[in-house]
């Protein structure tokens, strides 16, 4: 693929239009998604604070935990003075951080006050087609509905998102995402850093394009169709460059990729971090980093250490300073526990188990699962409840073929295999979406304890609603 170099747009510019993208973005050859964001300052960076979402426990009535959840427009600055309408969960964009314990009953009231179908996918959840929010579940304009589930899984940093037929990829990309805490008794009580907004923070990557007057608006081109809707500007939590004030000790940041299309390559400028967590939950130990990469739908849990800081440090994403850490006088914890939690060993004869294969394939035609695009009225394959089995998802290496983040609903899945060898470290915990760079392969030992119809896709959503996509059965 040639680079692709979008001119650059400097806010005041006489040669400026409203219809012009700031942020100008390229793609680095070789379809690796990797979107490049341009250094030049398009706002006054780092002068506003990381937007800290509400964080909700709810409300218990007769042992059940009620949430509510209203899905409204609203009105957001991505640039200071410049309005632009956005979707939010009760508020004008993402969405609030839900709190939930392992194995109790959770009651989530949505209201729809869009003038669409909308719907509230619980990514990372455990649950079955009547609340996974993608089959019979739109909720119309102006309307109610309540789900009612228990996660019980292990204490992870699970996400919420529409996933109503092709409209998923315009409403998470105009601000529809939120956060689940799901924590249980392994988790509070390890000695990690876990007080939210001082020690512990979500943050929530996504690029979007914005014209110079600060208009959000999606659609998409043939090419942005086949590649997915990438570049633009940077933001964490919808501010673009903004700061966090960080303790003396150790920082939690619970990283989230809600792009649409793009990896991120996250770094502290070659220092040190350690991953403590991947999608599914806590890793047996916390693993020396220097860079994460997390393609659409992962996520991943870092903690910094502000000694191998400078007072002012920054947050790398794509090798673009994204989010400034500034210490304070605070002290915070100091000590990085040597383990985490058990994670199980794999020891069953694996050459015993069913495999089924999946083949990721782009063409200028559009992207398809095993040459078939999603059917809504076509099941692919049928499993057996509580059985497990090795899923070979393999990823094309022609012209055309990029990364793909292939994603299940209602599991969580343990890397076994990555391109014929033991996966790395931070990819042996439990996940629920995989990235696959061209021409890779990837085996996962998969189990479905959950009932009815569900689906597995590409987290690229323009893909999700291109055909990248398809479902099957699960059988008692």
């Amino acid at each position: 693929m040639n680079k692709i170099l979008i001119g650059i747009i400097v806010l005041g510019s006489l040669a400026a239009t409203s219809n012009q993208v700031l942020g100008s973005t390229s793609h680095s050859s070789g379809h690796n998604h990797n979107t490049t964001f341009n250094q030049t300052s398009l706002t006054i960076e780092f002068q506003k604070p990381l937007l800290i979402p509400p964080l909700l426990k709810g409300e218990v009535k007769d042992g059940v935990r009620n949430f509510d959840l209203n899905v409204t427009k609203g009105k957001w600055e991505f640039i200071d003075g410049k309005f632009t309408e956005t979707y939010g969960y009760n508020g004008p964009i993402l969405g609030p951080v839900l709190s939930l314990k392992k194995g109790e009953k959770t009651k989530v009231n949505i209201k729809n006050s869009l003038s669409e179908e909308t719907t509230v996918h619980w990514h990372g959840g455990i649950l079955s087609q009547d609340v996974d929010g993608v089959h019979n579940a739109d909720i119309q304009p102006n309307t109610q509905k309540s789900v009612e589930f228990i996660l019980n899984q292990p204490a992870a940093t699970l996400w919420f998102h529409p996933h109503p037929m092709h409209k998923t990829a315009s409403q998470v990309y105009k601000g529809l995402a939120g956060l689940i805490y799901l924590e249980d008794d392994i988790s509070e009580n390890l000695n990690i850093p876990k007080t939210y907004g001082v020690d512990d923070f979500p943050i929530v990557i996504q690029d979007k394009k914005l014209t110079v007057d600060g208009q959000l608006t999606y659609s998409t081109t043939h090419m942005e169709k086949i590649h997915g809707k990438s570049g633009g500007s940077l933001m964490i939590n919808g501010i673009i460059s903004p700061y966090i004030d960080i303790l003396n000790g150790l920082t939690r940041l619970r990283v989230v990729n809600g792009s649409n299309a793009t990896n991120y390559d996250i770094d502290l400028d070659g220092k040190e971090f350690y991953q403590i967590a991947s999608d599914g939950g806590l890793l047996s130990s916390p693993i020396s980093m220097k860079k994460l990469t997390l393609a659409p739908g992962e996520r991943g849990e870092i903690l910094i250490d502000s000694n191998e800081l400078n007072n002012k440090s920054y947050l790398y994403i794509n090798g673009k300073q994204a989010l400034e850490l500034r210490k304070n006088k605070k002290t915070g914890l100091t000590s990085i526990p040597k383990t985490l939690v058990e994670v199980p060993e794999i020891t069953k004869n694996l050459n015993s188990l069913k495999t089924r294969t999946f083949s990721l394939k782009t063409t200028s035609k559009g992207n398809t699962i095993n040459n078939t695009p999603y059917n809504m009225e076509k099941l692919n394959f049928e499993v057996q409840k509580g059985t497990q089995e090795i899923w070979e998802i393999k990823n094309g290496s022609k012209m055309m073929d990029m990364p793909h983040p292939f994603h299940v609903h209602g599991a969580q899945f343990r890397v076994i295999e990555r391109n014929g060898k033991t996966p790395p470290l931070n990819e042996q915990g439990w996940k629920d979406t995989v990235n696959l760079n061209a021409g890779d392969s990837v085996k996962i030992l998969i189990t479905y304890t959950t009932d009815g119809i569900t689906v597995y896709h590409c987290h690229i959503l323009e893909h999700e609603e291109d055909g990248m996509m398809g479902q099957f059965q699960i059988n008692k």
